[in-house]
C-alpha cells in the first residue's frame, strides 16, 4: 500500500494514479472557477457539515461530459449532494459508535457522510470510479479539517481494494441495473464476516431489484423511512440496512 497527498493507493499502477490525482486537483480547480462553488452547510447534533458543489451543474455536465455520460455509460452525478447522502450521514451519526470502526464510502461524490463519519471518529475510505469526485472529496474534507480521511479510485467491474471493512455505505448508488451484479461482489468481497451494510435512497425503483438480487445470496435486509430536512424542502429518505450471510 502506498499512501500519496493523504489518498490511498492499492494498485500496482500506483504512480500513474498519483499523477491522475495531482492532473484531477487542477481539473476540478478549473471547474471552480469556470462554473463555480456553492457552498451548502448541514448540521448533525454538535457536528456542522460544510459540503462544496458545482453550482451550473448542467453547462459544467455539457462541458465536461460528452453525451452526458462516464466512462462506463453512467450519468455524471458526483457534482452535487443528494438529499440522501445528508440523510445516510444522520443515520449513522445517529445510531452507530463509529469510533475507530473501519468504513467504506462507496461512489462518494462530494462525500457529505465520509466526511461526517470522519469527524466521529471512523476510519474513513471513500471511494469513486471517477477523479473529479475524489478531488471534490478531498476539496471537502479539507473545507471541514478533516485528517483521518483517505480517498481511493474504484472501479466495481475490476475492484483494487485491500481487506474488510466493518461498514460499508453509500447513497443513491443503486440506479443501474447494469452494476448490480458487480456491486454485489464489492459488497461480498470487502465487507467483514460481522460487518454492516447502508445504503439510501429517494425511494427508487431499482433497489427492489437490487435488494432481490441480495436475497438470492442469502443477504438479510431491512428498510426504515427517515425524513431529512433541508432547506428547499423536506424530504422522505430510504435507509436500507444489510446483513451479509
Amino acid at each position: 500500500m502506498i499512501i500519496i497527498d493523504n489518498t490511498v493507493c492499492l494498485s500496482d499502477s500506483a504512480l500513474q494514479e498519483h499523477f491522475l490525482i495531482k492532473q484531477s486537483e487542477t481539473d476540478l480547480e478549473d471547474i471552480k472557477q469556470r462554473f463555480g462553488f456553492a457552498v451548502q452547510c448541514h448540521r448533525i447534533g454538535q457536528v456542522t457539515l460544510k459540503i462544496a458543489q458545482v453550482e451550473r451543474v448542467d453547462d459544467m455536465v455539457d462541458e465536461i461530459y460528452p453525451g452526458a455520460l462516464t466512462r462506463h455509460g453512467d450519468a455524471p452525478v458526483w457534482m452535487i449532494t443528494w438529499p440522501a447522502a445528508f440523510a445516510l450521514a444522520e443515520y449513522l451519526l445517529h445510531n452507530y459508535n463509529v469510533t475507530d470502526k473501519r468504513i467504506l464510502e462507496l461512489g462518494c461524490g462530494t462525500a457529505a457522510p465520509g466526511i461526517a463519519l470522519a469527524r466521529a471518529g471512523a476510519q474513513v475510505v471513500c471511494t469513486d470510479n471517477d477523479p473529479l469526485a475524489l478531488a471534490m472529496a478531498r476539496y471537502n474534507a479539507r473545507l471541514n479539517g478533516c485528517n483521518r480521511f483517505k480517498t481511493c479510485l474504484l472501479d466495481w467491474y475490476r475492484p483494487n481494494l485491500n481487506g474488510y471493512f466493518d461498514m460499508i455505505v453509500g447513497s443513491e448508488v443503486v440506479y443501474f441495473k447494469k452494476s448490480f451484479k458487480p456491486l454485489l461482489s464489492v459488497l461480498k468481497y470487502y465487507s467483514a464476516p460481522d460487518g454492516r451494510i447502508v445504503f439510501t435512497d429517494q425511494w427508487r425503483p431499482q433497489m427492489k431489484q437490487f435488494l432481490q438480487l441480495c436475497s438470492k445470496e442469502d443477504f438479510a435486509y431491512r428498510e426504515i423511512t427517515q425524513m431529512v430536512y433541508l432547506p428547499d424542502k423536506n424530504h422522505p429518505i430510504r435507509i436500507t440496512v444489510l446483513n451479509r450471510p
